[in-house]
């Protein structure tokens, strides 16, 4: 399983690893998203930080930088 965001992967590795071990602060919002099916938490407001997202709008000729991947277990990397 590839999380990715604004076209970079972001963590990669078996579904359950990251599912049980989120380890990318995109990849724990994403999750976090997941809608609960409690009637009584249904329209509880919760508060989503954008600050951090990068523009994906890239200068002609941009080279992007060097990507850097941390293995967190057996075949979950993460970027660092």
């Amino acid at each position: 399983m590839a999380v990715m965001l604004l076209g970079e992967i972001v963590e990669i590795g078996p579904r359950a690893a990251i599912f049980e071990n989120p380890q990318h602060p995109y990849t724990q919002k994403l999750l976090a998203s997941v809608p609960v099916p409690d009637p009584a938490r249904r329209h509880l407001k919760r508060h989503v930080d954008v600050s951090e997202l990068k523009s994906p709008v890239r200068a002609n000729g941009f080279v992007p930088e060097t990507r850097h991947y941390q293995e967190v277990s057996a075949g979950h990397w993460v970027m660092r």
